[in-house]
């Protein structure tokens, strides 16, 4: 089974990255305030965790806004407003104490700051209407000849069939734009309650291929419809068998 995904939408890799990384940051800020303040080196009294805390809402607002869009420039460019105004939150603190911790937090968020000024750069460059889809094409090969396999086709979905290699039958390919609503919340729901259409579509190409190929599909009694890879995602861990007490 072949899966290629082809980037066709302008939130790439990095700006996932830091849409997740907001996430995580402004999740610590929100639940642990004062713990991150005595960590950069600030006192955990007084307005300080309210201002962690006002900084943690921030980094939320940032990464959810960075997630769900299709080119959140603007939110990436928050991002980069956000670094300047911790970067001098941290500086006012290191002239007060000069703690090593906070020249060490100064240090993190000069690194990241490079990334996020690098990423809303590049996506204002970019021109035109977004594109919030990743195409996915999802191929198969059928060790049967075409005809038979084009007249046994019977899935919703409209393929595209190419010679096998060597002569060992035929590829069928099935080609289209996932693009699942709220985002990378949506792909990670999907992913996480076994509604991925593309986990979805991968077995119902197997069992295709083995229907075709053989007259059935395999089966077993832990998989009576034959092998899921959406139920791998909502197995739980193996557990040892209990033992029997037995009498003497």
């Amino acid at each position: 089974m072949a899966t290629h995904e082809l980037r066709t939408q302008e939130r790439d890799a990095l700006a996932r990255f830091l849409g997740w990384f907001s996430v995580g940051l402004g999740t610590a800020q929100l639940a642990a305030p004062r713990a991150l303040c005595r960590l950069v080196g600030a006192d955990g009294k007084g307005s300080a965790p309210m201002l962690m805390r006002a900084m943690g809402a921030r980094e939320m607002l940032q990464g959810v806004g960075i997630l769900a869009r299709a080119r959140p420039t603007g939110f990436v460019w928050s991002r980069v407003v956000g670094d300047a105004l911790d970067l001098g939150a941290l500086g006012v603190i290191a002239a007060k104490r000069r703690r090593a911790r906070t020249a060490f937090a100064l240090a993190n968020v000069a690194m990241v700051t490079v990334p996020d000024v690098f990423e809303a750069l590049h996506l204002t460059k970019k021109q035109g209407r977004p594109k919030s889809g990743k195409r996915i094409r999802k191929a198969v090969t059928i060790n049967k000849p075409r005809a038979e396999v084009e007249q046994a086709w019977d899935l919703d979905y409209t393929p595209t069939y190419t010679d096998a290699p060597g002569g060992r039958g035929v590829e069928v390919a099935v080609e289209w734009v996932d693009d699942p609503p709220a985002g990378e919340f949506g792909v990670v729901f999907n992913k996480v309650t076994g509604k991925d259409k593309a986990t979805q579509l991968a077995d119902e190409l197997r069992r295709f291929k083995q229907r075709v190929e053989t007259g059935e599909v395999v089966r077993s009694d832990s998989t009576p419809d034959g092998h899921s890879l959406a139920n791998h995602l909502k197995q739980r861990a193996a557990q040892p068998l209990e033992r029997e007490e037995v009498s003497a």
